[in-house]
């Protein structure tokens, strides 16, 4: 390498640990603008809020944990279909702190998360490395959105990582279960193709497959629940294997990204051409880091980040929170939420005002979709014992489906038969019209 290489590398060095203090400074404007919110609406967030709220409120009952959430998803919902340890931990905090317990436990994930990546990988610690694993688009995404569960379980498999490469394989096993078990449909499969792929390099194979095998044993239990859950029943086959195979697909790249630059960080200049490392390997660095913004920005319409962005500003809307407490709203009654835009929390505040959901928190189990005729219709509403459907105009422009037209052509049947529902309007407002279901005939 020539002195003015030499010199070039360094002064790149240099400005990497100053793009580190401004990337970190800006992560943590982040985190405290997520704290400021005692509800941090997001893509993800409510749930979180919901299954908290739900063990917040069986404690202070004096019921213990709970196993089954009834309330929700037409009173088949499991408390903790994942995320045990988080929501858990959450749900005794939110006795003294509210909802504001969950927001803290997104916060503290993701720093856990970063903490346990870079004391696994020191690899990535300094410089442009830091930086772009910091700025990996995946792991962005991760807070912002609210994924509190997800944050938590990636913290303990990288933990989990760490003991391994330190040669503590019992508190690696307990690590990786624990990853698995607070998130098991999605760090499973990673853990396996993690697992999978350092094979090839591992001198001590076999102990790295009793090790796994012995920590996925213990996260069976919790992967039970996952399908146990009744949103794996709301849904179709196709439909649940899409979505995991996208969720997968993009939350994969958090464990990725960290152990891929570790690996051409301490090899790469064995592995690439001499011309193309003269160098050294921080320009490779710098041009992750290039790739990492960009990708940031070309995901924002995507993966709708503009709207989780906004977030860090968003107060929650308040308009199903004011007809909680209004004369149509009755408490104990099982009310189907149509809306776009809000992101569920007008779900949750039905929940917390005593109403029940016919649904969880996830799109998937909302089922919003066409249906071919009243009678399927009423049968979908009767199966989840729907006493009233709130059905927002947005929900109509953004997901086109023929629900709200069947609700006006059951008012306009008005009668009920054994293969129909009847329907009535109990009001119309200006952004929503609310229907009574009469289930029974």
């Amino acid at each position: 390498m020539t002195v003015d290489a030499s010199r070039g590398s360094a002064r790149l060095s240099r400005l990497g640990k100053r793009a580190l203090i401004v990337v970190a400074a800006g992560w943590a404007l982040v985190l405290a603008a997520i704290l400021r919110h005692s509800l941090f609406v997001s893509h993800d967030s409510m749930s979180n809020y919901g299954h908290v709220w739900w063990v917040a409120q069986q404690l202070r009952a004096g019921q213990g944990v709970p196993f089954r959430m009834p309330v929700i998803g037409h009173g088949e919902a499991l408390t903790f279909p994942y995320g045990f340890l988080p929501w858990l931990v959450a749900g005794v905090l939110s006795l003294a702190f509210g909802d504001w317990a969950v927001t803290l436990l997104i916060v503290l994930g993701f720093v856990a998360l970063v903490a346990a990546m870079f004391w696994a990988v020191p690899e990535v610690r300094h410089g442009w490395w830091a930086v772009a694993v910091l700025l990996n688009p995946t792991l962005v995404m991760a807070p912002i959105i609210g994924q509190l569960p997800f944050l938590w379980a990636t913290a303990f498999f990288f933990l989990a990582i760490g003991l391994w490469r330190r040669d503590r394989r019992i508190l690696a096993v307990v690590a990786a279960a624990v990853a698995q078990a607070t998130h098991p449909a999605i760090l499973i499969p990673i853990a396996v193709i993690v697992v999978g792929v350092w094979l090839f390099w591992e001198p001590r194979k076999r102990a790295l497959l009793l090790t796994y095998g012995a920590s996925l044993l213990l996260a069976l239990p919790a992967a039970f629940l996952v399908f146990d859950s009744p949103v794996m029943e709301d849904t179709s086959t196709v439909t649940k294997i899409a979505n995991f195979a996208a969720t997968l697909a993009v939350r994969i790249f958090v464990v990725a990204v960290p152990l891929v630059l570790a690996a051409i960080r301490r090899n790469g200049l064995q592995w690439l051409p001499r011309r193309l490392v003269r160098r050294g390997l921080e320009p490779y660095a710098l041009g992750t880091v290039a790739l990492a913004i960009i990708l940031n920005v070309a995901f924002l319409q995507p993966f709708e980040l503009t709207w989780a962005w906004a977030g860090l500003a968003r107060r929650p809307d308040k308009t199903l929170a004011e007809f909680a407490r209004s004369s149509d709203f009755t408490p104990g009654l099982t009310y189907r939420v149509l809306r776009a835009g809000d992101g569920k929390v007008g779900m949750y505040q039905l929940l917390k005002a005593g109403g029940h959901l016919d649904s969880e928190f996830f799109p998937e189990s909302i089922g919003r979709r066409s249906f071919p005729s009243l009678a399927i219709y009423s049968t979908f509403l009767r199966r989840r014992g729907v006493d009233t459907v709130i059905v927002f105009k947005n929900f109509d422009v953004r997901w086109k489906t023929n629900e709200h037209q069947l609700l006006e052509e059951l008012v306009t049947d008005d009668h009920c038969s054994p293969t129909q529902v009847g329907a009535s309007v109990v009001e119309r407002f200006e952004r929503f019209d609310v229907y009574h279901i009469q289930r029974t005939c």
